[in-house]
């Protein structure tokens, strides 16, 4: 059986379809990787002003960029939905609200700080029993073999130190179904001519600044440009969701 996901330089990775033989039994193991930039240390730093952050970094575009990631997902009545790296959850609720037949939408961050303004904003939106939110690892997830219909992850891939662990353990726990689907949204180095170029220097030069002068947390936003730079070209993440068994079926960019 085939599988199907979809990413985002702005990149959507859309794909899935099938079940990786090698993971037979409820649980694969898979080595961690270190130093653990998963941790959610640094990001428990930013927490409170994160979503402030986006916002302006991104000129307001952000939101619209998770409902691109979110339309990715052709998510389905009383379908699980899992989001990795889920921060303060604004791809959680945002599902839920676009999707209220979803059987439940779990979100699962290294965070604890972020996972707690998640479940608050949740809790104020009346969605208590619509989104779950877990602090956890996206290399090591809890959930038993085929738990999930449809996953998610925007601006987390980048992050994992190990990310063929954390796509292995995406392949363990999505459904093996034609209508499963991983979507992935990430930013990558733009390449190219003028407009590219003019992205660069907002990225590396404006994007810390903002982060830096609104946060109060230099190092971490040296860490988002850092980051941006080192990320996979397209072609190359292609090959190792390919690697893992996951076909990729459409990108955005």
């Amino acid at each position: 059986m085939e599988w199907r996901a979809v990413a985002m330089a702005l990149v959507v990775f859309s794909a899935f379809h099938g079940m990786a033989e090698e993971c037979e039994q409820d649980v694969c193991e898979f080595s961690s990787g270190s130093p653990r930039l998963g941790s959610g240390a640094m990001f428990d730093k930013i927490a409170s002003r994160y979503d402030l952050i986006n916002r302006v970094m991104s000129l307001g575009m952000d939101q619209w960029w998770r409902s691109w990631l979110v339309s990715s997902l052709d998510i389905e009545e009383n379908d699980q939905v899992l989001d990795l790296a889920t921060g303060t959850a604004d791809v959680a609720i945002m599902i839920a609200q676009k999707h209220p037949g979803v059987s439940l939408v779990s979100g699962v961050d290294p965070s604890e700080n972020m996972i707690n303004i998640g479940r608050r904003k949740i809790q104020d939106l009346g969605l208590d029993t619509s989104v779950v939110l877990t602090v956890g690892d996206a290399t090591d997830l809890r959930w038993m073999t085929s738990s999930y219909d449809k996953i998610s992850m925007a601006f987390g891939i980048r992050n994992i130190p190990d990310r063929m662990a954390a796509l292995k353990e995406i392949r363990r726990v999505i459904k093996p179904e034609m209508s499963s689907r991983l979507a992935i949204l990430e930013f990558g180095e733009p390449e190219g001519g003028i407009i590219q170029a003019a992205a660069r220097v907002f990225i590396h030069n404006v994007v810390p600044v903002i982060g830096a002068l609104l946060s109060g947390k230099w190092s971490e936003y040296m860490h988002l440009e850092r980051s941006i730079k080192e990320f996979p070209k397209t072609e190359d993440f292609a090959d190792m969701l390919a690697q893992v068994l996951i076909t990729l079926t459409q990108m955005k960019q």
